[in-house]
C-alpha cells in the first residue's frame, strides 16, 4: 500500500500476528486482539513488518465502500505485496 486517506473511518482488528499501522504521522505496532481506529480524512497505511504471518479485519464506516473495490483490486494487481522479510 501507500499512505492514503478517504472520508470513511477505518477500524482494524488484528486477528493474527502484529500489524504495523500508520495513523497520521505515527506508526503503531498492533498485536493480536488490538483495535486501531483511523478517523475519516486521516492519512493511514498498514503493513506486516514482522517475520510471521499477520492479518486484520478491516471495517469502513459508514458502509458503501464496495464501489471502490474495483480500483483497489486493480492497484494491487499493479503493485503486488512484497515479502516483508526480504
Amino acid at each position: 500500500m501507500q499512505p492514503h486517506s478517504h472520508p470513511e473511518d477505518d477500524v482494524f482488528y488484528v486477528i493474527e500476528g502484529t500489524m504495523s499501522v500508520l495513523v497520521g504521522q505515527a506508526w503503531t505496532h498492533a498485536a493480536r486482539g488490538a483495535f486501531v481506529l483511523v478517523p475519516g480524512g486521516v492519512t493511514h497505511d498498514f503493513e506486516n513488518r514482522g517475520d510471521v504471518r499477520a492479518g486484520v479485519l478491516n471495517v469502513s464506516v459508514p458502509g458503501a465502500f464496495e464501489p471502490h473495490m474495483g480500483g483497489i483490486a486493480a492497484w494491487f494487481a499493479e503493485h503486488p505485496p512484497q515479502d516483508a522479510g526480504g
